[in-house]
């Protein structure tokens, strides 16, 4: 049995080599299209349906594809496009988890945020990033 499974992860392995494999684009399109799927499922349309499996279709492809240079530029561009929704989220996972060492202020003209350490009394804070500087308690 045990040599069954090794013949079978050679062959997989031969078959995946040199190709892209399963990048951050294609993963959020598989999620997506299996949450469609059971949207569709439950609803009963068939428009839902036809797009969870062009989006299975389409993670297959890009995971099966041969162009790697091409899919990790298409791979970029995404990440690039998703981390404008992503950036506020981690900086406020980022405050929660620094909350007892660090806070955190917004500079009034640039809207840079600064982190400065904590019970340091009134301080006068200058932003980095246009130089304006302002007091404020920490």
């Amino acid at each position: 049995m045990s040599n069954f499974r090794e013949k079978l992860k050679v062959k997989m392995e031969r078959f995946l080599a040199g190709r892209n494999g399963m990048d951050v684009l294609a993963r959020d399109v598989y999620i997506l299209s299996i949450v469609l799927l059971v949207v569709g499922i439950f609803s009963r349309l068939s428009i839902v349906y036809i797009l969870s499996m062009v989006g299975l279709g389409y993670s297959a492809f890009r995971t099966y594809s041969r162009k790697i240079y091409s899919r990790q530029m298409e791979n970029q561009k995404y990440l690039a496009f998703r981390r404008k929704f992503t950036k506020k989220w981690d900086l406020r996972k980022k405050k929660w988890k620094d909350r007892k060492v660090y806070r955190y202020y917004t500079c009034k003209s640039c809207k840079q945020t600064i982190r400065v350490p904590k019970g340091k009394g009134k301080i006068e804070i200058r932003c980095p990033k246009c130089g304006n500087s302002f007091i404020k308690k920490t």
